[in-house]
């Protein structure tokens, strides 16, 4: 078990693509937010100094959350790379070894959130420097708890729908279309990002029901301190949401998707990598 799960952060953490889209792609958007856009947007505020520093933790606080959101669904991606050549030979080693589900499932989500966990520390800690240096204006985050919070669910909700989606294309035999399903994290995470930036949502139900739009928000709330909302095109929206609620929807995909794994898991037949690329 200790093997595993140091072997999984161990490959995670030194994935050079996954470090690349993950984090210094990430981080390239927040350059071109806090040092590029950041200043004209600060230009741009006719408000004296108090009401200008609560703007600008507004504006910070969009591109904290855009920018997990997106380093995560980097990550799942990298993860759903890295399961597929593991999961190969594991119903194999299900059957004929000391190696349990529980054991491998255990294993590989402590690693996998043990290495995301660090990266987003990363994130968290560059965005204050970045956004905060840029213009001369501090923006510390608000409730570093919540933050920290949000980053261990979003982690592992990420983690579980990658492990989903890997499964899917075992159980299906569709082993060209791997790359396909294992860019799907990505994908839909920038499609968060425009929607959380660009898109006027005021219905709770758009948050309550959909895991990137609640772990967007509550990273937005633990950064700013409050579901009060500005987004890129000036609207204000004051939403009147629940934090334990926003919280329970995402453990309840966890669980859902988890529980679908599982039982893929326990599901599978060994296919070697050679007939799978053929299949």
């Amino acid at each position: 078990m200790k093997r595993l799960l140091l072997f999984t952060v161990k490959s995670i953490i030194t994935n050079p693509q996954l470090l690349g889209w993950g984090i210094l792609f990430d981080l390239f958007w927040g350059v071109l937010g806090a040092y590029v856009m950041g200043p004209s947007y600060v230009k741009s505020l006719n408000l004296p100094s108090a009401e200008k520093q609560t703007a600008y933790l507004y504006y910070t606080s969009v591109w904290y959350a855009d920018l997990v959101i997106m380093s995560l669904s980097a990550i799942a991606t990298g993860i759903a790379f890295m399961l597929y050549y593991q999961t190969g030979t594991l119903p194999y080693l299900i059957r004929y070894s000391k190696l349990k589900t529980s054991t491998y499932f255990i294993s590989m989500y402590s690693g996998s959130l043990m290495a995301s966990f660090l990266l987003e520390l990363l994130i968290t800690a560059t965005t204050v420097f970045m956004f905060s240096n840029s213009v001369g204006i501090s923006v510390t985050p608000s409730n570093i708890g919540i933050i920290m919070l949000t980053i261990i669910l979003g982690s592992i909700f990420f983690i579980s729908f990658s492990t989903f989606l890997n499964l899917i294309v075992i159980k299906l035999h569709a082993y060209r279309l791997q790359n396909l399903f294992s860019f799907i994290p990505l994908v839909l995470g920038y499609l968060a990002f425009a929607i959380f930036t660009y898109v006027t949502l005021k219905s709770p139900v758009v948050y309550y029901s959909n895991p990137y739009m609640a772990t967007s928000i509550l990273l937005y709330y633990g950064y700013f301190g409050k579901f009060n909302f500005v987004n890129a095109t000036g609207t204000e929206i004051t939403l009147n949401l629940s934090l334990a609620l926003l919280s329970l929807s995402i453990a309840a995909w966890i669980v859902v998707l988890n529980v679908i794994n599982y039982i893929l898991v326990r599901k599978m037949y060994y296919v070697s990598l050679e007939e799978g690329r053929v299949m």
